[in-house]
């Protein structure tokens, strides 16, 4: 019998299952770190890919809170007739709507054209479309007392559509009433008033002409 040689059947019988016990561990470690493998990357695209849907949730949400705020508004201002087309002749009737109410002796008004205002410094929004517009009112009033001055254009801001400003007024002080046999314009007030409007892109300005 030689000392040093194996016994390989006798080995093989002793060796066979552990060995395939350890390449089975072995196949399913190397499985399982695969397995793992594709699992961490498909976590890193779906964290990743919920980031992003996330950020454009809470952007969702900002514009949406951004419109129910600012709706109301924008509403309000196309009703007062800010926004929108400008409406000459409901300026003309509210002029002599006031000037009967409040008995002006003298009333007499000029519109210039609409014309676009430039304004000084573009938008920093590139889907900004809105242009403004601006009308000039010249009037000529009759008062009895400086005070009819301020009701009258009280009730200019309140009832006329569009936004008012009034740009610069004169008075000039036409004598003493009291020697007059009736009752006249003591003063003589000459006005320069800025009508505004604004067009957003949701109005067709070509279509309606600028103003009535």
């Amino acid at each position: 019998m030689q000392p040093n040689k194996l016994d390989w059947p006798f080995l093989r019988k002793d060796t066979l299952i552990p060995g395939l016990s350890l390449l089975i561990t072995a196949i399913v470690f190397a499985a399982s770190a695969w397995y793992h493998g594709n699992q961490a990357r498909a976590y890193e695209i779906f964290a990743a890919n919920r980031e992003a849907i996330s950020e454009d949730y809470d952007e969702l949400v900002y514009r949406r809170r951004l419109l129910d705020r600012y709706h109301w508004r924008y509403r309000e201002l196309q009703e007062l007739g800010f926004v929108g087309q400008e409406r000459r002749l409901d300026w003309i009737e509210t002029i002599r709507a006031a000037a009967t109410s409040l008995e002006l002796p003298h009333v007499a008004y000029s519109l210039e054209p609409q014309l676009q205002v430039i304004r000084p410094v573009a938008s920093a929004s590139p889907n900004a479309d809105i242009q403004i517009y601006l009308t000039r009112l010249d009037l000529e009033l009759g008062l009895v007392h400086e005070l009819d001055l301020l009701r009258f254009f009280e009730r200019l801001e309140k009832e006329a559509p569009g936004l008012m400003q009034v740009d610069q007024c004169s008075l000039i002080r036409q004598g003493d009433v009291a020697i007059k046999p009736t009752v006249d314009a003591n003063i003589a007030a000459n006005c320069s008033v800025k009508m505004l409007s604004i067009i957003t892109s949701d109005i067709s300005f070509a279509a309606a002409g600028p103003g009535q």
